[in-house]
């Protein structure tokens, strides 16, 4: 099978084909379209929303590292803060699974497809008996808080600075 080059991994994929294949689709079109950096789309390998959770499943091979671009996509889909996301390596059955939990920093490890599969059941547990009316985006609240206070700031240093400019060019003037 000719597979396009946007695909890292190639003989793992041909490997390991993702649930529900269907075929390979050939991202090489975006190529230029974000930038003038190395950026292609990439898949999750599994998403399940339960009343506004979400549970998100990236899987490897042993040994086979998250990508730096997806590694900051998953951080990113973390601090929305409603993504467990749990990192599987072992790819035709979970052997190791990291897990991250939604709005805190908490990290965990677990061993072994019947302990993985107990939080799986977990989450879903959860998020019957807890549902999302909606992402909280505070964050970004926060985030804009920031940049408005270092805009300040900035404003404020500049003002000074032409205060300064203006006293200098007065005595210049004078002399």
């Amino acid at each position: 099978m000719n597979l396009p080059s946007t695909i890292k991994h190639q003989a793992g994929f041909l490997h390991s084909p993702a649930a529900g294949y269907d075929g390979v689709f050939d991202w090489s079109w975006t190529q230029g379209c974000f930038g003038t950096g190395r950026i292609t789309p990439m898949d999750f390998d599994g998403v399940v929303e339960r009343k506004g959770n979400f549970i998100l499943f990236e899987t490897k091979n042993i040994g086979v590292p998250i990508p730096k671009g997806q590694m900051y996509t998953l951080q990113a889909a973390h601090r929305l803060g409603c993504f467990t996301i749990f990192l599987i390596h072992g790819k035709t059955e979970p052997e190791i699974a990291q897990i991250w939990y939604p709005g805190v920093d908490k990290r965990e490890i677990h061993e072994g497809v019947e302990s993985i599969k107990n939080k799986v059941s977990a989450w879903y547990e959860y998020a019957e008996k807890n549902p999302k009316n909606g992402i909280d985006v505070s964050f970004l609240n926060k985030r804009v808080d920031q940049l408005v206070e270092q805009n300040d700031k900035a404003s404020a240093q500049i003002n000074d600075a032409l205060a300064i400019a203006k006293q200098l060019i007065s005595v210049l003037e004078r002399t």
